[in-house]
């Protein structure tokens, strides 16, 4: 992996899919790989964020034909328990690995300042999701609900709103056009999966993580830095210390690990897939902007044009 710094309903005639139009879709496994060919990126503003709200989503599409990019927008040197210096490279490797858990191809940061993003130029945050969107061809995006209310980190708003921007300025050709002249061609940007990060922000789709649990559990046993990831190995520790052991935590830290991730750490994953039936589920507002196959002008044509 190479790592680069920088319930159903009808949709009727409506053009595309939105939270606010019909009910919830459970989305679940597709046999084979219908996806093949198509690109996804998944942007996050931290290392934990992807794991926390997206991972089995991001590994069931993988599995589908998918290829996945991952790119982060802050530098986390907030957060790690060390200097601002040693955190940014803790949660740098960290990331990396966290990737290779999912089975992302490639990894982005952006090493904008943590906590702080809301300071930072919007324009330029913005520019530079875009040119990886058209260099990687994605045609899906995955990240931050840009208008999801409750959500009281900067870092998060400020990555959802510049993603949302520049989701649907890729196809655009007049819109950075030093790209074209480099050979960067515009590339549309047609399907959309905000997560729910905060308790009450909008969501149509139930994705079933299920038979994708394991992978979320690696890649959240990865987040040391921040997210939990160590925390089975400390509490074995800990009781060692005290002449005690916890039989869930087996007898090794990675397993202690793992096995603190799934007792302590879904309850969200859990909760979501509770109502439909399902194990582990992930909450997403999701847009479908991809065209028809006819038009309405197309099927206004076929029926009412005559011969000349």
């Amino acid at each position: 992996m190479k790592k680069s710094v920088i319930r159903k309903r009808s949709l009727g005639a409506a053009p595309f899919n939105r939270a606010d139009i019909g009910g919830i879709i459970i989305d679940k496994d597709q046999p084979g790989q219908p996806h093949k060919g198509k690109v996804f990126a998944a942007i996050h503003a931290h290392l934990d964020d992807i794991p926390f709200y997206a991972a089995g989503l991001c590994a069931k599409l993988i599995g589908e034909g998918y290829t996945g990019y991952v790119l982060r927008t802050s530098n986390d040197e907030k957060r790690g328990g060390g200097t601002p210096a040693q955190n940014i490279l803790s949660n740098e490797q960290e990331h990396i690995k966290m990737a290779e858990a999912v089975g992302f191809k490639e990894v982005f940061d952006l090493y904008y300042q943590n906590h702080e993003m809301d300071g930072i130029s919007s324009l330029d945050l913005r520019g530079r999701i875009i040119f990886i969107l058209r260099l990687i061809k994605a045609d899906t995006v995955i990240s931050f609900n840009p208008w999801g209310h409750g959500e009281e980190n900067p870092d998060h708003w400020a990555t959802g709103r510049a993603v949302e921007e520049a989701a649907w300025m890729c196809g655009i050709d007049t819109d950075f056009h030093e790209h074209l002249e480099a050979g960067i061609q515009p590339h549309p940007v047609l399907e959309r999966y905000y997560f729910q990060a905060r308790r009450g922000q909008p969501y149509n789709r139930v994705v079933d993580i299920g038979s994708h649990i394991e992978k979320k559990i690696a890649s959240l046993v990865e987040c040391k830095s921040q997210g939990g990831g160590n925390f089975g190995s400390q509490l074995r520790a800990r009781l060692a210390k005290e002449g005690k052991r916890l039989p869930l935590l087996g007898n090794d830290d990675r397993t202690a690990d793992r096995e603190y991730v799934r007792q302590f750490l879904l309850e969200d994953e859990r909760e979501a897939g509770r109502e439909f039936g399902l194990e582990f589920a992930e909450r997403f507002y999701y847009i479908d902007q991809r065209p028809p196959a006819k038009s309405k002008v197309d099927e206004y044509v076929e029926r009412n044009a005559v011969p000349l």
